[in-house]
C-alpha cells in the first residue's frame, strides 16, 4: 500500500506474484517483484513504449554479449498489469526484485559514477552506438551488478521512446563525459573526438579507469565481427522497420550496407533456449530471479566458453577473477543448470532456410565513433552526401552545448576553442549547418551557430572560408550561393587562388533564383535581405556591362530588368519597379545602336 522508493518519474511498491504453477494460496512459493508507477497521470501508452523500450536494450544486451565481453550484461524483463478491480483500471509496470545495492552508473544526460568505477556499462553504452550505425544508444544504465533496468534509449529521431529520448544531444551528452576503457579497445570500439581541452578534463576518469581491476580474458570479439553469429531475417527487431524508413542510410550504399543493425532478435531474446528453435514444449522461465534457473545465451553451432569451467555462461560465472566489482556489493545472482536440447540435435532440427538467416552480411554493419573513418565513409561514397552523417550531428550538438554553458560553471565562459573544434568535425562529416557557419566564421561574417567567436583574419582563414561557403553552395544552401555569387562578382571574399569571374557569378546567382522555397510575400523564406528582384537587377547590370568573362549583351539585360520589375512589382516596391523599367528601355536602346 506504501511505496518503498521514488525516482523522478515513478514510484515503487513491493509486490508477490504466484506462479501459475503453484496453489492460490500458498504465499510462501511467491516470487519477489516490484510494481511501478508514474507520478504524475500519463497516457496508457506511456506504460507499453517504455516494455517496448526495455525489451529493446535487452535485444542489445544479447547482441553485447554475443561479442564475449568480460562480463555480460542481462536487462530484466518487465510487463504491464491492470488492476481490473481498481477504479480507473490502473496500470503498473510489473518487474523481478533484484537483490542486491542498487547503482546508477550512468545516466540519459551524461552523468557518469565515479565513486565506484565500473568498465562494462559505459563499454555497453559505447557498444550499442557503434553497432546500431550512429541509429541509437542505449544509456541511463542503472542496476544491481551487470543486471540492468529502466534504461533509456536516445535515437537519431529522437521522437520515440518517451520525453527521456534526448536525441542526438544526448549522444553528445554521453560521449562529452565518456573515456574509452580497455573492454571498448578489447572490442575494436573506437575513441569519439574530443578537443585536447575536453580531454585534460576526463584526466581524473582515466586515472579510476586504471584503477579498475577488470581481467581481459583475451577473447573479445571486435564490434561487427564476422565471426559473431546473428540471426536475421524471421523476425525483425523492434526497431528494425522503424529505423530502416527514418534511417539516414546512403542511397548509394548497398542494400547490405544501407539496412541498420538493430540487434535481430534470437529465440533466447526473448526467453527461449537459443539453441531451441522449436518451442512448443518449452516452458519460459524467468528473466532473472534469484534461485531460479536462466538459460545460457549462446549460439547454435559455437562451442560454449569453458575457460571458467564447464559449459556455463551465467552473469556470476562468466565474471573475470579478481574485479572487487564482480558481485557488486555482495548481489550474487545464482542460477540452476537446465538441460535443454543439445547443439547437435537442435542444428538437425533447422532446416537449411533458418540456417540461411545466419551470419548474415546486414548483420555486421557497424560505423566508428571516429570522425577520421566516418570521412573516409562519406568519400568513398559514389556521391558524396551532406548531411547523412549522424556523427557529425552529435559533434554539432556537442557545439550548441558549449556555446550554451552546458559543460561550464555558471560564472565561467565557455570553451570556445572546444566549440570551434565540434564545429569543424561537424563540418568535416558533410553536416550542412556547420559546414555554413564555419565558413561564415572564416570569412569574418556573421553567423547564428557561434556569432561570439572570432578567428584569425588571414589568407589561410578566408580561403578555408571560401571552400566551405562553395561546398555549402554546392549542398543546396541559397546564403552560401548569394555569398559564393557575390565573392565572384566583386572579388570581396573571393579566395586567393581564385579570380574574378562574372560567367561563374551568374552561374550562382541563376542557382539561386532557381529555388523554388519562397513565402507568401514572393521572397525566398529567410532570406528577406535578398530578395529576388535584387538579384535579377544585379545580373542586368552584369550583362549591360560586361567583363571577367562575360559578354555584354543588351537584349539579356533589357529582359532582366523588366523580369526584376515585376518581382519588385510583386513586393510592393512600385518606385523601385519604375527604375527597373526605365534601366530595361536603356538597355535595349544599347542594342540598337
Amino acid at each position: 500500500s506504501q511505496p518503498f522508493g521514488k525516482g523522478a518519474m515513478r514510484e515503487c511498491f513491493r509486490t508477490k506474484k504466484l506462479s501459475n504453477f503453484s496453489h492460490r494460496s500458498n504465499w510462501k512459493m511467491a516470487s519477489q517483484y516490484v510494481s511501478k508507477r508514474y507520478l504524475e497521470t500519463v497516457d496508457r501508452n506511456v506504460y507499453f513504449e517504455d516494455v517496448r523500450l526495455q525489451m529493446e536494450a535487452k535485444l542489445w544486451g544479447e547482441e553485447y554479449n554475443r561479442h564475449r565481453p568480460p562480463k555480460q550484461v542481462d536487462i530484466v524483463q518487465m510487463c504491464v498489469v491492470e488492476m481490473t478491480g481498481r477504479p480507473g483500471k490502473p496500470l503498473f509496470h510489473l518487474e523481478h526484485y533484484i537483490e542486491g545495492k542498487y547503482i546508477k552508473y550512468n545516466s540519459n544526460s551524461g552523468f557518469v559514477r565515479d565513486d565506484n568505477i565500473r568498465l562494462t556499462p559505459q563499454a555497453f553504452s559505447h557498444f550499442t552506438f557503434e553497432r546500431s550505425g550512429h541509429q541509437l544508444i542505449v544509456v541511463d544504465i542503472q542496476g544491481v551488478g551487470d543486471l540492468y533496468t529502466d534504461p533509456q534509449i536516445h535515437t537519431e529521431k529522437g521522437t520515440d521512446f518517451g520525453d527521456g529520448n534526448l536525441g542526438v544531444r544526448g549522444m553528445a551528452l554521453f560521449f562529452h563525459s565518456h573515456l574509452c576503457n580497455k573492454i571498448c579497445k578489447s572490442m575494436g570500439l573506437t575513441p569519439f573526438d574530443l578537443s585536447p581541452a575536453e580531454r585534460a578534463q576526463l584526466d581524473g576518469t582515466n586515472k579510476l579507469l586504471k584503477s579498475a581491476q577488470t581481467v581481459l580474458r583475451g577473447c573479445e570479439e571486435h564490434c561487427g565481427s564476422p565471426r559473431v553469429r546473428t540471426m536475421s531475417g524471421s523476425r525483425p527487431p523492434l526497431l528494425f522497420s522503424r529505423l530502416s524508413e527514418t534511417s539516414s542510410a546512403d542511397e548509394t550504399m548497398s542494400e547490405a550496407d544501407s539496412v541498420p543493425c538493430s540487434p535481430l532478435i534470437l529465440p533466447g531474446s526473448l526467453g527461449l533456449p537459443p539453441h531451441c528453435p522449436h518451442t512448443q514444449h518449452y516452458r519460459e522461465p524467468p528473466f532473472y530471479m534469484s534461485e531460479h534457473e536462466r538459460p545460457f545465451s549462446s549460439t547454435p553451432g559455437e562451442p560454449r566458453d569453458s575457460e571458467n569451467g564447464g559449459d556455463s555462461g551465467y552473469p556470476s560465472e562468466r565474471r573475470s577473477e579478481g574485479d572487487p566489482n564482480d558481485h557488486a556489493d555482495g548481489a550474487h545472482h545464482r542460477y540452476k543448470s537446465q538441460c535443454y536440447e543439445s547443439d547437435e540435435d537442435s542444428i538437425r532440427r533447422m532446416t537449411e532456410e533458418k540456417w540461411s538467416f545466419f551470419h548474415s552480411s546486414r548483420a555486421h554493419v557497424h560505423r566508428s565513433s571516429c570522425a577520421a573513418t566516418e570521412v573516409e565513409r562519406i568519400n568513398a561514397l559514389l556521391q558524396k552526401k551532406i548531411g547523412q552523417s549522424i556523427l557529425g550531428k552529435v559533434h554539432l550538438a556537442m557545439v550548441h552545448y558549449h556555446e550554451g554553458g552546458r559543460f561550464c560553471e555558471k560564472d565561467e565562459q565557455w570553451d570556445q576553442e572546444s566549440a570551434m573544434f565540434h564545429l569543424e568535425t561537424a563540418a568535416m562529416c558533410g553536416e550542412l549547418e556547420a559546414i555554413v557557419a564555419i565558413g561564415q566564421c572564416y570569412l569574418q561574417l556573421p553567423n547564428h551557430v557561434l556569432p561570439e567567436v572570432e578567428v584569425e583574419d588571414n589568407a589561410g582563414n578566408r580561403m578555408k572560408g571560401f571552400k566551405y561557403l562553395l561546398q555549402a553552395a554546392e549542398a543546396g544552401d541559397r546564403s552560401s550561393m548569394i555569398i559564393v555569387a557575390r565573392a565572384f562578382d566583386s572579388g570581396v571574399n573571393l579566395s586567393a587562388d581564385r579570380k574574378q569571374n562574372w560567367e561563374e557569378a551568374l552561374h550562382w546567382y541563376d542557382t539561386a533564383l532557381n529555388m523554388t522555397e519562397y513565402d507568401e510575400g514572393g521572397e525566398f523564406d529567410g532570406m528577406q535581405d535578398e530578395p529576388r528582384y535584387l538579384l535579377l537587377a544585379r545580373e542586368a547590370e552584369m550583362f549591360q556591362e560586361g567583363g571577367f568573362n562575360l559578354k555584354a549583351d543588351p537584349q539579356r539585360a533589357g529582359d532582366l530588368f523588366t523580369e526584376a520589375a515585376e518581382a519588385a512589382m510583386q513586393a510592393m516596391k512600385g518606385r523601385l519597379a519604375n527604375q527597373y523599367y526605365m534601366k530595361a528601355e536603356e538597355a535595349w536602346a544599347l542594342m540598337e545602336e
